[in-house]
């Protein structure tokens, strides 16, 4: 008697799959809802290892807030990875701000994330280091395992040589000295300039490091989401309460805003009376917030100077058009790496498939030598094969017999990788009784 553990099937093997909300599918009031603080990703991890999870990373920025894991089942992984974001939401989530990916649509999406090209300005740096930190997180938590861990890695390997290799990153910077070549324009010396940041948008961080590499005077923070005091005193920044946006508006030469909340934060009232108390002195707006921070009637407003974001990439077009070529070629970059990860998982997957195969042929070589000791190699031989043809053949004749599409469709896949593996002809059965 042989031991059905011996004949039990492998495990199947995990797929990626990746859930989660971001600056195209959500405003900021969403994510700032969503999002999770370093503090409490330990406990969210958890809550995930306590559901089933073994290989599962968070990652949380101004911008998006997705879980990515890996699971034999990801379709049931991915509808519990999302009920623990929507229960953060504390009440009903609108509808259709999630998204979800599964295996190579997994896998391309984490990789164009590493890579910012999925980002609000394309090749902005902040992105891949706080994937870095997300996955150490994770790591931390011993969550980072199987295919997750190569993922991950293939993402951050695949990232460090898009920066290396081309110049995407710095469309991004050249977009963001575009507003401080305005600012210099409109108000002369930098460092006699108050900016005023208002939102926790990735893009709005990265005008305002421009303008903080041109040595801006003073560099204010205010915002509507209940982070923005925290993040003011990470970045060593001085914090305006936001119900106070009106008297740091009249103080502030430049305003960034990158909210992106849905609403206009900034209408033609407000800035008229921020001009009003200014006497004459103008105000340069550049609002980065998708959708739009700031009402475009400010813009009619004497002394009112407003750029949005394609404003200020059509001033800086020679590196827009840079940007994009650069964006091109990291395309093709991750498109070549996901045919890398596909080979390697077709050789993971395939070979120890294989090998069971083996220890499958090898046993049942071994019955047949002792059921018959007797035996020439010829008549041995013989027996031996119809051993091995015998259950795959009533198998396949089950599966015909039933008659469904599916089971078509797994007749057909079954005579094309033969043909492919073995370097065979397959003859169509009612061809041949032509």
């Amino acid at each position: 008697m042989t031991g059905d553990a011996d004949h039990s099937a492998a495990a199947p093997p995990d797929r990626p799959f990746a859930v989660g909300v971001s600056f195209r599918t959500a405003d900021s009031r969403i994510r700032d809802r969503l999002f999770i603080e370093p503090k409490a990703l330990p406990d969210l991890l958890c809550r995930a290892r306590e559901g089933g999870a073994s290989a599962l990373m968070a990652l949380s920025t101004c911008d998006r807030v997705e879980i990515v894991g890996a699971d034999p089942e990801p379709e049931v992984a991915c509808r519990a990875a999302e009920a623990i974001l929507k229960d953060r939401l504390e009440g009903s989530a609108p509808a259709g701000i999630f998204y979800r990916h599964y295996d190579m649509d997994a896998v391309r999406h984490v990789f164009r994330i590493a890579c910012a090209l999925d980002s609000q300005m394309v090749g902005e740096s902040q992105i891949l280091g706080q994937f870095k930190e997300a996955v150490q997180a994770a790591a931390d938590a011993g969550m980072v395992t199987g295919d997750l861990d190569r993922l991950t890695q293939a993402a951050l390997a695949l990232a460090k040589r898009v920066r290396s290799t081309t110049r995407i990153g710095e469309g991004a910077v050249s977009a963001a000295a575009a507003a401080v070549k305005v600012a210099q324009d409109l108000h002369g010396d930098i460092p006699r300039c108050r900016a005023l940041l208002v939102g926790l948008g990735e893009t709005g961080w990265l005008i305002a490091e421009q303008f903080q590499r041109a040595g801006i005077g003073v560099l204010n923070l205010t915002g509507p989401s209940r982070r923005t005091e925290r993040e003011a005193a990470r970045r060593h920044l001085s914090f305006r309460p936001f119900d106070t946006l009106a008297e740091a508006l009249a103080v502030s030469d430049i305003v960034i805003t990158a909210a992106g909340q849905g609403r206009y934060l900034i209408d033609r009232a407000a800035a008229a009376a921020a001009l009003d108390l200014r006497r004459s002195r103008p105000i340069l707006f550049v609002d980065a917030g998708i959708p739009s921070d700031i009402d475009p009637a400010v813009d009619a407003l004497s002394d009112a100077f407003l750029y949005t974001l394609h404003d200020i990439e059509r001033l800086a077009e020679k590196g827009q058009l840079d940007r994009k070529a650069e964006a091109r070629e990291a395309e093709a970059m991750v498109d070549a790496a996901l045919s890398d990860w596909r080979r390697a998982q077709a050789e993971r997957e395939g070979v120890p498939g294989l090998v069971a195969l083996r220890d499958h042929f090898d046993r049942l070589r071994d019955e047949v030598l002792i059921r018959h000791p007797n035996a020439g190699p010829e008549e041995a031989t013989r027996l031996l094969v119809n051993r091995l043809l015998h259950e795959p053949s009533e198998r396949l004749r089950r599966i015909a017999g039933d008659g469904g599409a599916a089971d078509l469709r797994d007749t057909i896949t079954v005579n094309r990788v033969l043909e492919r593996l073995f370097d065979l002809k397959v003859q169509d059965e009612d061809k041949g009784r032509e």
